[in-house]
């Protein structure tokens, strides 16, 4: 399956519709990637297990480090045409974002923590 940048540039837009005010989007070099950087108070991981239930993949930023940074990261990939239902799982996604800074946090080491998270 050849991906079109057409399918990154439409990520990017509905990220930007979608998530929370103040994500911030990095292109790496190469690929069909998108690093987004989430305000703080939400947990990708916390976020991973939610988007699970909605049959929604993503990598939270924590995978990509070994000393506990990028809590409020994510990997998004464009791998798949876009499509009605792509965009729908973008939408999802960047609800379940915003709810996590409207729920109340706890503090754990000096870093914020979502109560009931994972």
């Amino acid at each position: 399956m050849q991906q079109s940048p057409s399918q990154l540039s439409a990520l990017t837009e509905a990220v930007a519709r979608f998530f929370p005010e103040g994500t911030r989007l990095t292109r790496p070099n190469g690929g069909f990637l998108l690093w987004a950087e989430l305000p703080v108070g939400i947990t990708t991981l916390s976020l991973f297990f939610e988007a699970l239930q909605h049959n929604i993949a993503i990598a939270p930023g924590c995978l990509f480090s070994a000393r506990d940074r990028y809590g409020n990261c994510l990997r998004l990939s464009a791998g798949l045409p876009w499509n009605a239902e792509v965009e729908h799982a973008v939408q999802t996604l960047g609800e379940l974002a915003k709810k996590q800074i409207q729920r109340p946090s706890w503090t754990l080491k000096g870093k914020s923590r979502f109560a009931g998270g994972f």
